[in-house]
Formats: structure tokens, C-alpha cells, sequence
């Protein structure tokens, strides 16, 4: 080897060497997912293959079995609410996330199931809030994500989990220990839509997380798990998918602290 070869494969040695030293190595988290359904994970599914690949460790919690669902002709409730179960952690294998949480709750929902009534769904709402005490209590998350307060389409069990998960970080007074983020979407991507999407405006999104085709790739092995969703519905979820940008927004919980002696006096 001549000695300019040498020279120059030592120089690339050296710029390498550099660049990685100067890369900020990731710093692992934990990661709490909260939902409703089985299938709910699938929603932004490649955000959570992303945590996966980065190495951090997700933990996701579905509080309902589903035993209920309207997408399946078994009518067996208690074999659904155990296919659900089965398919709940092929998804979460695929996304290379942790086993999910059940928390086998019946209904949230006054509306479905053999516990119908207001009372009922309000006892359902406390073990869940409940229960969700003792797993961040024990997982300890950096982060804690679930619906927004729209509940994605405005799905009921979707609202009732997203007001349930801010209650207990605001009477735990948990909002600056573990941060929460509605998973949401926007104005700009909902325009023009049918408007069965609910959506907040773009400026009340502050994080925009990105995730690669490989991600991408995952979240849809994650949705073709639950076979109980038509697969002209999976199908038609995935063309949606791939044609938009590998992007999910999110919004922070933040709560103004301070005691004003009206609403308008800012003294």
C-alpha cells in the first residue's frame, strides 16, 4: 500500500472516529401507552416501533377486553375477549414492544355489555384509574401517552380513558413527574376529510414524532394481527398510511400554576 492510501484511509479512520464521538448516544426511557381496545396501539404504531428500535421500553396498558366489538361475528363474548388478548400481544411482539397490560375491564361505557348503567360504567372508571395507579407506580415512566380529550374520533371509552389518565396525574400531582401527551390529529391533515376524525389546530401540537419506513413496516404486521378487522379495513388503513408522511403529532399536558384573585387581573 502506498503511504498517500495510508494517509488517506487514516484520515477517513480519524473523521469517523470524530463523528461518532460527537454523535449524542440515546438515552434509554420508559414509555407508558394507555388505551381503551385492543387494536387502539395501532393507531401510531410506528412512533412505538421507533421507541423499540431506539431501545427504550414500552409498556402498553389496554383497560377493556372487548369482548363487545361490533368488527367481529363471534358472538361468543368471553372467546372474543380472549382472541382480542391473543392478538393484543402478536401486535405488541411485532412493534418489539413489552407484553401488554390487561386490565380486563368490561365496558367504561354505560352503552355496552350486561353492566349497563351509569353507576356501573362510574365503578369501572375508578378500577381503572385505580389499577393505573399501581402501574405507574411500578413501571415509573418517562413519558405517559394516551388519547386526547376528542378521543380520537370521539369514541366514549377513548374519552373516558383520556379524562381518567389526567385525573390521576392531576389529584397524584404526578404532571411534572411523568408528562403526559395526547396523541392527536390535526387541522392540516383532516381538511378535506369526511370529518369522522376529530382534530385539534396544528398550533397546539409541540411534538412531531418521525419514524422510518422500516417502522412504518412494523406497525402494519402489528395491524394485521387483529383478524377480526376486515382486511379491506386493515388494507385500507395501510394505502392511507403509506401515503402520507411518517409523522404523529402529539400535545403536552401543561397546567398553569399560580393563584390569580380573578380571571382578568394578572397581579
Amino acid at each position: 500500500m502506498s503511504i498517500t492510501s495510508y494517509q488517506f484511509i487514516l484520515t477517513l479512520f480519524l473523521m469517523a472516529t470524530l463523528y461518532s464521538c460527537n454523535q449524542k448516544p440515546h438515552e434509554t426511557k420508559t414509555i407508558l401507552v394507555v388505551v381503551a381496545h385492543p387494536d387502539d396501539e395501532t393507531g401510531f404504531g410506528g412512533v412505538l416501533a421507533k421507541f423499540s428500535r431506539l431501545g427504550d421500553k414500552v409498556h402498553l396498558v389496554i383497560g377493556v377486553d372487548g369482548r363487545y366489538s361490533t368488527q367481529s361475528e363471534n358472538n361468543n363474548p368471553d372467546s372474543l375477549a380472549l382472541a382480542n388478548k391473543r392478538q393484543a400481544i402478536c401486535s405488541c411482539e411485532k412493534l418489539g414492544i413489552e407484553e401488554p397490560i390487561f386490565y380486563d375491564l368490561i365496558s367504561l361505557d354505560r352503552k355496552h355489555g350486561p353492566k349497563d348503567g351509569v353507576r356501573a360504567a362510574v365503578e369501572s372508571g375508578i378500577q381503572l384509574r385505580e389499577k393505573l395507579k399501581e402501574t405507574i407506580l411500578d413501571v415509573k415512566p418517562d413519558l405517559i401517552i394516551t388519547y386526547g380529550p376528542d378521543g380520537e374520533y370521539g369514541h366514549p371509552e377513548h374519552i373516558i380513558v383520556s379524562s381518567l389518565v389526567t385525573e390521576l396525574l392531576l389529584r397524584e400531582q404526578w404532571v411534572d413527574q411523568y408528562p403526559l401527551y395526547y396523541f392527536g390529529w390535526t387541522r392540516t391533515l383532516e381538511q378535506g376529510n369526511d370529518g369522522w376524525i376529530r382534530y385539534a389546530d396544528d398550533q397546539y401540537f409541540n411534538v412531531i414524532a418521525d419514524y422510518t419506513d422500516e417502522d412504518e413496516q412494523k406497525s402494519f404486521e402489528s395491524l394485521n394481527c387483529y383478524e377480526r378487522m376486515p382486511i379491506n379495513e386493515r388494507e385500507e388503513i395501510m394505502e392511507y398510511e403509506r401515503e402520507r408522511k411518517n409523522e404523529i403529532y402529539f400535545r403536552k399536558l401543561v397546567v398553569e400554576q399560580g393563584v390569580k384573585n380573578d380571571f382578568f387581573n394578572n397581579e
